[in-house]
């Protein structure tokens, strides 16, 4: 049955109509071809800073703000003035280098 598919399969292919191409054909591969840029070997130096422009930052106004925002969250979640339990041993986190037993200068 398959055998029969394929002969045609075949004979469809046969009788296609096929157009024959253009005679300026290859002048217009060519015209096209010349318009677009070819690729250049750049230097190492030039391939990084294209590599870099890649990476936009937005601008420093929101990154500050932004950074600002985060502060804020983190310090509402973890306030300082929370103190360890007394029976318990652990070792001295962040906060505890923050409020020095010291006099201002």
């Amino acid at each position: 049955m398959t055998a029969m598919r394929d002969e045609k399969l075949e004979e469809m292919l046969r009788s296609r109509r096929v157009e024959p191409p253009s005679a300026d054909l290859a002048e217009r591969i060519i015209l096209k071809a010349q318009a677009i840029p070819q690729s250049q070997a750049l230097p190492l130096g030039q391939s990084l800073r294209r590599l870099f422009a890649e990476f936009h930052l937005p601008k420093p106004a929101y990154v500050l703000a932004g950074t600002l925002l985060v502060g804020f969250l983190l310090g509402f979640n973890n306030p300082f003035d929370t103190t360890p339990p007394v029976n318990s041993v652990t070792s001295p986190t962040a906060q505890a280098y923050l409020y020095a037993d010291e006099d201002d200068l």
